[in-house]
């Protein structure tokens, strides 16, 4: 088998922003075929370049679920899919007459899933869910080892680890429908996706993290150091074996014994983390990064250069991993993307295609639909759809 684990899936993606498109374009590469239902006025992200990666790989609809014409093509389409998906705030898509209720009406066998920012109940469940606001009730932006001020993290962690929380599901509601016959009502969250990640967390560290350490962390073995050439290496030594290695390597042998270090490698708590900073900075500006990097590596001792993104699109595991991809983008030529994170045996997925223009294939799922050449020109008029023009 090689048309992917999700081949003969039908998607419907009212997803918008970044959770629910992400969710969907997983699905698609995994062999989906996802329709991306856009608003005629466009997805809101539409003018980013990151949207391009987060919906290529579908097919793109424009529908007007406002118009009555508009909402009854919706609900054709969701009579006929295995999945729907929509992040829209709590509410909205019932509203708009495609919430669960309705699609169980008329689809039992239907995987609905709703992503949204903090959950259909509680408190906060009517707040805006965007990625900013999530992210900063749920401490993204305060626990980065900064007391005296929020560090702002580029990378929208909570709807990155929504999405992956909702394909999951949606595959495991698949799985479940396999076996019963009945579809499922799937709830995630950007705040809950980000809650999950507090499973680690660890009371008795709280007060030495809300200690003024900067942006590289209180604990002197696990953290960046400045090497002499002015560039970083992180240094993660994550058990006692490295540590004692990393003793010995240094010719500080009397380490092992010395009452500074109890503890090591994550136990070394104020005010001694300090001391030990203390003694190991000036050792690193002894040696350029790359002499460190070679030196450690070659005993085992677990160190990373800290790198740009320019260094990481040029590090030689970026290119062996085989991740990054040429995606013919229609407006922009060949853009380099990242490819699929995870191979399966038989069915390693592909990314099918760019990502759709306005109403690209309007007319053919208009036409699947059983829509005429006239009746499609009609619903163009009254604005309920729109078309993109016709490829010469």
């Amino acid at each position: 088998m090689s048309a992917g684990v999700l081949n003969n899936i039908r998607v419907l993606d009212f997803g918008q922003y970044i959770a629910g498109p992400f969710a969907a374009m997983l699905l698609a590469e995994q062999g989906a075929d996802v329709i991306k239902v856009e608003r005629p006025s466009g997805d809101p992200m539409r003018g980013e370049d990151a949207f391009m990666v987060w919906n290529r790989s579908k097919k793109g609809i424009t529908l007007d679920l406002k118009k009555t014409e508009g909402l009854k093509i919706a609900l054709d389409l969701a009579k006929k899919a295995d999945v729907i998906i929509e992040n829209f705030k709590p509410g909205v898509a019932d509203r708009l007459g495609i919430g669960y209720d309705k699609i169980k009406e008329l689809n039992p066998r239907a995987v609905y899933c709703s992503i949204s920012g903090f959950g259909p109940k509680g408190p906060y469940a009517g707040w805006p869910g965007y990625e900013q606001i999530v992210s900063t009730v749920g401490t993204v932006y305060n626990e980065q080892g900064l007391a005296t001020h929020p560090l702002y993290v580029v990378l929208p962690l909570a709807s990155l680890y929504a999405a992956v929380d909702a394909a999951f599901f949606i595959v495991a509601g698949l799985c479940v429908r396999e076996k019963t016959g009945r579809g499922q009502k799937i709830e995630a969250s950007l705040f809950r996706s980000i809650l999950s990640s507090f499973r680690q967390h660890n009371v008795d560290f709280e007060g030495m993290f809300r200690a003024p350490w900067g942006p590289t962390g209180p604990l002197p073995l696990y953290r960046p150091y400045q090497c002499k050439d002015g560039k970083w290496l992180f240094t993660g030594l994550g058990n006692p074996k490295f540590f004692m290695q990393f003793a010995v390597e240094l010719g500080h042998d009397e380490w092992l014994t010395d009452p500074l270090f109890e503890g090591a490698p994550f136990l070394i708590f104020p005010p001694r983390n300090a001391q030990v900073m203390s003694m190991i900075k000036p050792i690193y500006k002894t040696k350029t990064r790359d002499e460190w990097l070679e030196q450690f590596r070659s005993v085992g001792i677990p160190v990373a250069p800290v790198q740009n993104i320019d260094d990481f699109m040029a590090y030689d595991q970026v290119i062996a991993s085989g991740m990054l991809q040429t995606v013919k983008e229609p407006k922009k030529g060949n853009v380099k993307e990242m490819g699929i994170p995870v191979d399966v045996t038989g069915c390693p997925g592909k990314i099918k295609g760019p990502s759709p223009q306005p109403g690209q294939h309007t007319r053919e799922i208009l036409k699947e639909l059983g829509y005429s050449a006239q009746e499609i020109k009609r619903l163009k008029q009254g604005n309920v759809i729109k078309l993109a023009p016709r490829r010469k």
